[in-house]
């Protein structure tokens, strides 16, 4: 095959994101008179989102009837400050540059909302870098490990899922990628909950230069 698209995750491989994650997590802790949790504890959340997050910081799961009012504040903190520590990693924009100059397209499918995700991309100057950017709530897309976002991605760009690959930093995103019939590759850079090379990812990179060699030998 050749790679015509290279779809990414997020949190945790495109960005470090995890500063502003923890610290609006924290905040929602810290105003009812808890201690905010160590990075140590909330940073492995930070790919999983508000039900990770949010459940670690009060030990429930997402269907306490609490949870629904937590998490509105909790993503109320966030968009307030959700640029102010994040950060592509480091290699990510050459890359990215490395990819698009071959004429290789590119695409975030994130968990995040949609409107989130390119708040996020904008204000890490990151947009024109990408072709298209979707979250779990766009149309015809849901959360990994489900594959529909990567399908609606790879159609809306008019490319076919087996000339895309996909990356993330999650067991989620690599059952989503194959679930779409398409590569993945894991990253070790992101916010590791278990080892990446128990996620039967086609390759598992240490840092994103990686990703661009493996895109390019296809």
């Amino acid at each position: 095959m050749s790679c015509r698209l290279f779809l990414f995750d997020l949190d945790g491989t495109i960005a470090d994101t995890a500063p502003d994650l923890v610290r609006a997590a924290n905040l929602v802790r810290t105003v009812r008179g808890l201690d905010p949790l160590p990075d140590s504890i909330l940073r492995p959340m930070a790919s999983r989102g508000a039900p990770g997050l949010i459940g670690t910081c009060f030990g429930i799961q997402k269907t306490d009837p609490a949870f629904p009012a937590l998490r509105n504040e909790f993503l109320r903190n966030y968009e307030a400050g959700m640029t102010l520590d994040s950060r592509p990693f480091p290699g990510i924009l050459e890359m990215l540059a490395e990819l698009r100059s071959a004429g290789i397209r590119t695409g975030i499918v994130t968990n995040k909302y949609t409107h989130l995700a390119r708040k996020l991309a904008a204000g890490l100057d990151l947009s024109s870098r990408f072709d298209i950017i979707l979250g779990s709530d766009a149309d015809r897309c849901a959360m990994k490990p489900a594959p529909d976002s990567l399908l609606t991605a790879a159609e809306a760009l008019g490319i076919a899922p087996a000339d895309a690959l996909y990356s993330g930093d999650d067991p989620r995103d690599v059952q989503a990628a194959h679930a779409a019939g398409m590569p993945c590759a894991a990253v070790r850079w992101g916010y590791l909950a278990s080892d990446p090379e128990t996620w039967d990812a086609d390759i598992v990179v240490s840092e994103p230069r990686e990703l661009a060699v493996w895109a390019l030998s296809r």
